[in-house]
């Protein structure tokens, strides 16, 4: 979830961006995330005939459709937060 909201607030984002704004996330963790989530067709992946390759990641129309619900799910956890943490 975190990466697909990282992807929603811009058009067109580089992996060392995406890991820039997850830093608790290992590049491999990513990298996998990524994959799995293109494989979903959550996302989208362009690679740019540079040296050295230029890769950009961006949320395809499936992905942008489940940014509103990844939103109502996080406004739910918000409201419901004290529910869920014990006070000692």
């Amino acid at each position: 979830m975190l990466v697909l909201c990282v992807l929603s607030e811009n058009e067109a984002t580089r992996f060392s961006a995406i890991g820039r704004a997850l830093p608790d996330i290992s590049p491999k963790v990513l990298s996998e995330t990524l994959k799995n989530l293109e494989a979903d067709r959550l996302i989208s992946r362009k690679l740019y005939p540079e040296v050295p390759p230029k890769v950009e990641y961006s949320l395809t129309e499936l992905g942008r459709s489940l940014i509103p619900i990844i939103g109502e799910l996080i406004s739910w956890a918000a409201d419901n937060y004290d529910v869920f943490v014990k006070n000692d």
